[in-house]
């Protein structure tokens, strides 16, 4: 007996269908069945963008898929899922918990892979929507248009010299991390608001950011929680203003 990820109820292995890395059964497939509009199909990837709320998942060919962060009516909250929106102390309904959970998870992947001539189109998450986290490292990637020449190439997570320690706000969520001022312009781009953002030696930002975890357990915290990054790198350099939206 296999279970569907979306209303849980036990099936036959015959009665259901891998939809998005995950086990549907057949009325929830109905449901969603309309969901997801083709924006790029190739040999390599296919893009599609969900008609519900915008939001685009990057898909195998030959592979089925729905949206990242878009629940529906026969959808049952996950008790991991809830504990989080716990910890966030977000007061919305289960469902709405669960996908602004969603939502900002996706929004953070893409902000990863953000870089200058380069436009982000979309990203994969295993468990999403369902979990509101990555259940293992699967993915079909994270794909972008390069600005110059029109091609749609699959994208790879930049990483240099992280001498930044940033405090930036999704909604009623704040994140925190250290980067390059890619990451952080990755971010903003992606609609967040930045909180603050300290420039320092590389190995000192890393030092800093690890205390901060270990203090609160997760770099998604609640916008009432108080995150003091000169607590932890009491010699960073404020730079925020070159972050700031115009």
């Amino acid at each position: 007996m296999k279970q569907c990820i979306n209303c849980m109820t036990r099936l036959p292995r015959k009665d259901v269908t891998e939809v998005a890395w995950c086990a549907l059964c057949e009325p929830c497939l109905r449901v969603v069945a309309d969901q997801m509009k083709p924006l790029h199909d190739d040999a390599s990837v296919r893009i599609l963008r969900c008609g519900w709320c915008g939001t685009a998942r990057s898909c195998g060919t030959g592979w089925s898929t729905r949206c990242l962060v878009c629940l529906d009516d026969r959808s049952v909250p996950d008790p991991a899922v809830q504990r989080i929106a716990h910890r966030l102390e977000l007061d919305g309904t289960w469902r709405e918990n669960s996908e602004l959970i969603a939502a900002t998870t996706v929004k953070i992947r893409l902000a990863k892979h953000f870089r200058p001539g380069v436009t982000v189109l979309a990203t994969d998450v295993h468990g999403l929507p369902w979990t509101g986290y990555r259940w293992l490292t699967r993915s079909h990637g994270t794909w972008g248009r390069d600005d110059e020449t029109g091609e749609v190439r699959q994208l790879k997570r930049v990483r240099g010299e992280s001498g930044l320690l940033y405090l930036v706000r999704y909604g009623p969520v704040l994140k925190f991390g250290r980067g390059t001022e890619d990451r952080v312009g990755g971010h903003v781009a992606q609609g967040a608001v930045p909180v603050l953002v300290l420039s320092a030696p590389s190995q000192q930002v890393a030092v800093a950011r690890d205390r901060l975890k270990r203090l609160h357990r997760s770099e998604l915290v609640s916008q009432r929680t108080p995150v003091d990054l000169f607590a932890v790198l009491p010699d960073g350099v404020d730079v925020t203003d070159r972050f700031s939206r115009s």
